[in-house]
C-alpha cells in the first residue's frame, strides 16, 4: 500500500478539543510545531485520521487543513531556528498506529 506524506495543521478554537486534536494527530505523525504536524499515510490512514478528526472539531469554529506533499518537497522541508528531524528517523509506521 503506498504512503503519502501530509502536513496536517489545525486552528482549534477550544483548549479542551485543541488537546484531543493533538493527541489524535500524535497517533498518526510526528508534531513539526504546536499545531502542525508531518503524517505519512497511507490511503486507509488518511481516511481515519480524518474521521477521528471531523468528530472531534466544530465545524463551524474549527479549521484542519491536509495539504499533500510530494517527495521532493517532502525532502526539501527546511527549517529556521531549532532544527527539524529527518522525516525518515520518526516515521508513522513506529508510532504504534493500530489498523
Amino acid at each position: 500500500m503506498s504512503v503519502d506524506s501530509y502536513v496536517v495543521a489545525y486552528d482549534i478554537s477550544d483548549p479542551k478539543r485543541l488537546r484531543k486534536v493533538a493527541r489524535c494527530c500524535q497517533d498518526f505523525g510526528c508534531r513539526r510545531q504546536y499545531s502542525v504536524f508531518l503524517c505519512r499515510l497511507n490511503p486507509r490512514d488518511l481516511v481515519r485520521l480524518r474521521a477521528r478528526l471531523y468528530e472531534l472539531i466544530d465545524r463551524k469554529a474549527d479549521q484542519v487543513l491536509f495539504i499533500p506533499l510530494c517527495a521532493t518537497c517532502g525532502g526539501g522541508i527546511e527549517a529556521l531556528g531549532r532544527p527539524t528531524e529527518p522525516v525518515e528517523s520518526r516515521d508513522v509506521g513506529d508510532r504504534g498506529v493500530s489498523s
